[in-house]
This record gives structure tokens, sequence and C-alpha cells, in this order.
């Protein structure tokens, strides 16, 4: 199914030409794609949903502008969830549905971290894996003469780019000693991902990119109990995405110069706010 919803992206962008954004018309189709698909989604309300994750996302957003996306995303699961209860499909929600230990109320809020989850962070991986490997051609290189590369090179830009740049939260639950410090009972600590995962106590030469890197071990999919939910379908999409734009496409490039990219500077995931590319026909 991910290869399909890939090959028919690349198709549209292979009909959109040279110039082309790389965003719009494939990386972030192909995750909210598959995400409905997995789901249930109709087609016929991706788009909307999509709009509304991106506000939400977006830290420069109003008041008015977030609660308008808030209602927008309750008004579709009040409408969508209820109307599966009683005619469970053969996807996701099906399956918990006939699980029958979640509640109406706890089955939406599963379905929205699902949607939102998959719109917003591996598009945006996707999208800024491929500025990062075009920024780098002597990895690009190396990848497309080794395709074996492609699961290292996976975790090494999941590591690289930490697209999550806000951290993660944790809460105290009993005292902690830590680098000489102590972490008192309801405290809060935040966890600057990006720098862990360029620790140079950790990593040789943390600020290059390598794809051939062994010693991953990243925090770009969390840690423990909180990893990711979607870390294998992410990882999947990641390498799918890559592999099978780079062989349809093996001259694409920048359209526009690096420093000119816009970037998704104001949101909780970083990313390229549109990329356009271009290729030899």
């Amino acid at each position: 199914m991910i290869e399909r919803i890939v090959h028919e992206q690349l198709d549209d962008l292979e009909k959109a030409g040279p110039g082309a954004d790389l965003v719009e018309v494939f990386t972030e189709s192909v995750s909210s794609r598959v995400m409905c698909e997995m789901i249930g989604v109709p087609e016929s309300e991706r788009k909307s949903l999509q709009r509304h994750v991106e506000t939400l996302g977006r830290l420069s957003s109003t008041v008015p502008e977030a609660l308008a996306a808030v209602s927008g995303m309750s008004g579709f699961l009040a409408r969508f969830v209820p109307s599966r209860m009683g005619d469970p499909r053969d996807d996701i929600l099906g399956d918990l549905i006939r699980g029958g230990q979640l509640t109406e109320q706890e089955l939406m809020g599963m379905t929205a971290t699902l949607i939102t989850g998959a719109f917003d962070t591996t598009g945006n991986m996707l999208a800024m894996g491929v500025y990062t490997l075009l920024e780098h051609p002597d990895q690009l290189v190396k990848l497309q003469e080794d395709p074996e590369l492609m699961g290292a090179a996976v975790e090494e830009l999941l590591r690289f780019l930490t697209i999550s740049h806000l951290g993660a939260s944790r809460w105290a639950l009993e005292d902690v000693e830590f680098a000489g410090r102590t972490i008192k009972k309801g405290e809060v600590v935040t966890v600057a991902l990006p720098a862990v995962n360029r620790d140079p106590e950790r990593y040789e030469n943390p600020d290059q990119l390598d794809i051939g890197r062994t010693d991953h071990g990243h925090l770009g999919l969390g840690h423990g109990v909180h990893q990711c939910l979607g870390q294998h379908l992410a990882r999947t999409i990641l390498r799918v995405g890559y592999e099978a734009l780079f062989d349809r496409f093996p001259t694409l490039r920048l359209a526009v110069p690096a420093d000119e990219v816009p970037m998704r500077d104001d949101c909780v995931h970083y990313g390229p706010r549109s990329l356009r590319v271009t290729w030899d026909d």
C-alpha cells in the first residue's frame, strides 16, 4: 500500500514537471494518504484534516485559528468514529472497535493522535531528509551506489535532523540525582532532543551527516514507554519514499538556492514549508 501511494505521488510529481513543490505534491500527500487508508478516513476529508493539523502545529497560529482547527477536527471525529462503531471495517479503527476495550471518546482521541502524528511528523521528516541529502551530495551518491545503506541512512537522518526540536517534557516521580544535581519530585524536565542527538560524548563527529554510521541509538523517536507509536510505520514510509524518489529522479536537485528554501521555523516539527525541485528530463 505504501509503495502504491508513493509511486502514485511520484507520477503526479512527474506530471507537475521540474520546478514542482515536492512538499505539496509528494511528501505531504504520501504521509497523509497512508494514514488515511490505514484508519479508513475518506479521501474527501484528507485536505481539510491536513489544514487543521497544520494550524495546530503552527506556534504562530492565533487563538481563533487554533480554536477553529480544534472545532474542525472535533467535528470530523464526532461524525466519523460513531459512524464506524456500528460498522467496523478492515482497518486500524475497525480493529480497535472490535477489541471492545475503548470507549467512543477514547477511540476519537486515538484517531486524532494517529492523524496528527502521521500528517505532521512523517511528512516533514520525508521532506527534510530529501533537502538534507540534496545538500550533502557525497552522501546521496554513496546511498545511490549502495541501496543497502538505506536503513542506516534513515536512522542517521533521524538523528542528524531531530525535527521534533521542542524537546520532550518529563515529570519526576521522585527525587533523582543526575550529573551532580538533584531533580526534585514533581519538577518538570525538558530534554533538548537535538542536543542529545548531537552529543559529542555519545557520537563521533556528531555534526557530520554519515549514512554509514552504525552507532545509532538516537532519541529522534523518543525513549522507553514514550517512544513514537508509529515509529515502524514512519521508518517504512521514509525508506520506501527516499528509495523510490531518487530511483525515479536520479538527477533530482533543488530548483532554488538552499538558503531560499522557506522553513517551518514557527512550528512544533521542523521541515521545509515548500521544496521546489528540478531534474533532467
